[in-house]
């Protein structure tokens, strides 16, 4: 089981923020050397029996982490081997030892489009009082940028008008560069803020922004999105800062766990901050009660209902036509903006914006240029915006009238407010007279930075007109009918939860897969496994999950994938990248298959399907994707974040996931996941060849089951240095 080793290192009060609060001018690096040694140099290996262990055993593995409870046996099975790792590198899990095992409580869940979850974002971002640290991988040009630019505007403006201190804002992208060869981490100049939709240094006097660009040559891609605000709240998300057709999923988590991931964010900065962080001297205190649902601060602005109504009306104006339609309805009144006060209006603001309610129009679709380059067509994104800003398009049935108020937020009943039950508890009458309440449209940001979202947000999800939607199933209102972006859960006590991260390994190669926390705590959950796995991830193709996969339904546990059908296709296609999803899947089956045993009976794959559709799209046609990434337990535990399960991720990306001990959240979050998708009712691919049919004999195919071409393989470079750049939506 567990080295002394290890045991002194998770159980000692060393960590890397606390001496970083005795030294803040101190490089992380040199204060690593002090703290944290390795003491081993072989490569764990997995024990011949792993069901091996005695009580007194799971004990010290439990002593481990700092868990409200003593954690599940599944749990401590997975969590043991990811201590494991710590005797070959204590910070393999890019998190001071004593932080690896912890516990929080998760308020929020966003199952929805991008800019469902940098609203969310912008709403904490505005409530800052000290500092924010946010990272993502890619950060473009875009109208999700913009929402986090303007949000930095407002939050400036507030801290101006209160006569406060600055704001200390700490941003972490990934965009490749030859000089990181020498220097990983490069500090971007101010003057090249405004490339990549950033506010300048005048924008913002009330904010000290430090901007730094990441990556590990030549494949260490900095893959990691996270959020923290005021070192109390963390939002860890599946997507990028950019404007993608996705689906993704975001937490957002209080308690312990922030200072997980805010130890986390010191040691991927690594460099002396400049200014450091004001709050690295003052840990933060829990609170002993968590509050949820409309009695959290951070949440009043979320009207669950009407936005589900509003992300509805979008997919049905889509279906409509509406786009068609441009200039329905031009805007007869000032919009307040996000600079309210109160928790109603901020929450009548915020719903007026949300992305659902307006459909892109082909003559105000914004033009972002190349979103391959940084900040092209951004000059002429802002003044088009500008213009849209007095004559938009929108959906005429779903924004009719100035503004949603929910009356007593903070005393709000519980029961009148839909959350991970699924069960509105609202009248619909009322729900309708509030959603008819809505603004024709609202802009977020002040100043030059002031952004029309409706003009164009999402401009890659256009409305499709192929076969295939759920209207022409004349079943749409009722498929669209338990679309929930925002999963209010239940109120409960802190949970345990466990950092399993990966450290980024640049040289090409599959190196080491049982030295990173991440890696292990996916292959041990697949090996653990006594009943279930369920996997919702864009690309699957790593050979351990791969292999894991194939000896879990062996041993007759069933196994749900829930995969995209031709996601990064050509990335995935070249030399050692592991083969596009239909390729691994056909081998997946054809093995089991010859096996001749009834373990492909054990082994359920599905492509993604959109809540709209009735059939599986292509991703290349960039109509509607799924970049969730979610694997689930026996219903017990999970493991979700940031990393995809495909080759790229297992060997070579730097990402954050958590696994959370918990059979109710699990339990939600598998709800919630098939109640925004159809993929569990239309998405099964045939057990025999891995291939999807329709009813009629339809075949659905993206690159097919068989390896590409050698011409196709070679296009597939130019993935692979997009990867490199640090480009792209993986």
């Amino acid at each position: 089981m567990v080295s002394r080793h290890v045991f002194e290192l998770c159980t000692s009060p060393k960590t890397l923020i606390a001496a970083l609060a005795e030294d803040p001018d101190q490089p992380v690096s040199k204060l690593v050397k002090r703290l944290f040694k390795s003491r081993c140099t072989r490569i764990m290996q997995y024990p011949n029996d792993p069901l091996q262990g005695s009580p007194d055993q799971f004990d010290v593995v439990a002593k481990c982490g700092h868990f409200p409870r003593t954690p599940s046996h599944l749990f401590l099975l997975i969590y043991n081997d990811v201590l494991h790792t710590l005797d070959t590198n204590p910070l393999g899990g890019l998190v001071s030892p004593p932080l690896l095992g912890s516990s929080g409580v998760i308020p929020l869940s966003i199952i929805s489009v991008i800019p469902d979850i940098m609203r969310h974002y912008a709403n904490l971002i505005v409530r800052a009082e000290a500092e924010i640290i946010l990272a993502t991988n890619y950060w473009e040009a875009s109208l999700s940028s913009s929402i986090i630019a303007d949000s930095l505007r407002e939050l400036s403006r507030r801290v101006r008008a209160r006569g406060g201190e600055k704001v200390v804002v700490k941003l972490m992208y990934d965009r490749g560069n030859l000089r990181q060869a020498v220097k990983n981490r490069i500090i971007v100049n101010p003057v090249y803020w405004s490339r990549i939709g950033l506010p300048s240094e005048d924008e913002i006097p009330g904010i000290s922004l430090e901007v730094v660009n990441y990556h590990h040559p030549l494949l260490g891609t900095f893959h990691a999105k996270y959020l923290v605000v005021d070192r109390r709240v963390a939002c860890l998300n599946s997507n990028n800062v950019q404007d993608r057709p996705n689906i993704e999923m975001m937490v957002h988590l209080e308690g312990p766990i922030v200072e997980s991931i805010y130890d986390m964010a010191m040691l991927t900065w690594s460099s002396a901050m400049n200014p450091p962080l004001p709050l690295l001297t003052k840990p933060p205190t829990c609170p002993e009660v968590y509050k949820f649902q409309e009695n959290n601060e951070g949440l009043k602005y979320i009207d669950p209902e009407a936005m589900s109504e509003a992300t509805r009306a979008y997919f049905q104006g889509q279906r409509a036509g509406n786009e068609a339609q441009p200039n329905a309805h031009s805007l007869t009144q000032r919009c307040d903006r996000i600079n309210h006060v109160t928790a109603d209006e901020e929450r009548g603001d915020l719903i007026s914006e949300h992305p659902s309610m307006q459909a892109p129009s082909p003559s105000s679709r914004v033009n972002l240029g190349d979103r391959g380059e940084i900040g092209s067509g951004l000059e002429n994104q802002r003044s088009e915006m500008e213009e849209m800003h007095l004559n938009t398009a929108v959906l005429p049935n779903a924004c009719a009238n100035p503004r949603v108020t929910t009356p007593n937020v903070v005393g709000t009943n519980t029961a009148s407010r839909p959350s991970e039950s699924g069960n509105p508890g609202r009248d619909e009458d009322h729900a309708q007279a509030n959603l008819s309440e809505k603004p024709d449209t609202c802009s977020i940001g002040v100043g030059s930075g002031s952004t029309s979202i409706e003009a164009g947000l999402l401009p890659d999800m256009r409305a499709f007109d192929g076969q295939g939607t759920a209207q022409e199933y004349g079943g749409e209102e009722d498929m669209l009918s338990d679309f929930r972006p925002y999963i209010l859960h239940e109120p409960h006590n802190p949970v345990p939860i466990a950092m399993v991260n990966r450290s980024p390994t640049g040289r090409p190669g599959h190196y080491h897969v049982l030295q990173h926390p991440q890696d292990i705590a996916w292959l041990s959950a697949v090996r653990y496994a006594q009943k279930s796995v369920f996997i919702q991830t864009p690309t699957f193709n790593a050979s351990p999950i791969v292999a894991g996969t194939l000896d879990a339904c062996r041993r007759g546990v069933q196994v749900t994938l829930y995969l995209d059908l031709g996601f990064n296709d050509l990335g995935e296609a070249i030399p050692f990248q592991g083969g596009t999803n239909e390729e691994v899947v056909h081998k997946m089956y054809n093995t089991l298959n010859s096996e001749e045993n009834g373990a492909e009976k054990h082994l359920e794959v599905f492509w993604y399907t959109a809540k709209d559709q009735t059939k599986p799209l292509n991703a290349a046609l960039k109509k509607r994707n799924c970049h969730v990434k979610f694997m689930a337990v026996d219903d017990e535990i999970a493991i979700l974040g940031n990393e995809n399960q495909d080759t790229q991720s297992w060997f070579h990306s730097q990402g954050a996931n958590i696994m959370v001990d918990s059979p109710e959240l699990v339990s939600a979050w598998q709800r919630a996941l098939d109640a925004n998708q159809n993929t569990r009712l239309y998405g099964r691919v045939s057990d025999s060849d891995g291939v999807w049919r329709g009813e009629d004999g339809e075949v659905i195919q993206a690159s097919g089951v068989t390896a590409s071409s050698f011409v196709k393989r070679l296009k597939g470079l130019g993935n692979l240095i997009g990867r490199v750049r640090g480009t792209g939506g993986f």
